[in-house]
């Protein structure tokens, strides 16, 4: 899927992703990076609203899975941690690389037998100077 299909599923099927202006920068086979703008997600000190930093890492993470399911399925978070680490006070940008080939594999093997597979997935919230502010790991889920 290229990266405004993905946009468009996203602010489809996640309205969320709509009011927060999220944008697919990259869609490709080594990562996912999705982007919005601080204004529609800050918090009342003027940085970014810790629940947008998380809904932006958890997109990111869906998109991975979405990639991976080919749209023939739904996923699912089933639990996730997440460590903010610099506050955030320019544009929300989050990246999640791609699982191992080993990993999609494994997934896939078992998506295809029991109509449903788990994957941990991290993404990362990462400054315009290169720093991670915030980075999540979480178990998603993709059911047919």
């Amino acid at each position: 899927m290229n990266a405004q299909a993905l946009q468009d599923k996203l602010h489809s099927e996640i309205p969320m992703s709509k009011y927060m202006q999220v944008k697919v920068v990259r869609a490709n086979q080594q990562e996912i990076e999705l982007e919005c703008d601080l204004a529609p997600n800050h918090n009342h000190v003027g940085t970014a609203f810790g629940g947008s930093l998380a809904t932006l890492m958890v997109l990111a993470a869906y998109c991975q899975l979405f990639e991976i399911i080919n749209e023939t399925g739904h996923v699912l978070l089933k639990n996730t941690s997440m460590n903010f680490i610099y506050p955030v006070e320019e544009k929300l940008r989050a990246v999640c690389r791609a699982p191992t080939l080993d990993q999609v594999k494994k997934f896939q093997e078992a998506y295809a037998k029991k109509g449903k597979a788990r994957l941990e997935l991290s993404s990362q919230i990462v400054l315009a100077d290169g720093r991670i502010a915030c980075q999540m790991t979480g178990e998603f889920v993709g059911v047919t």
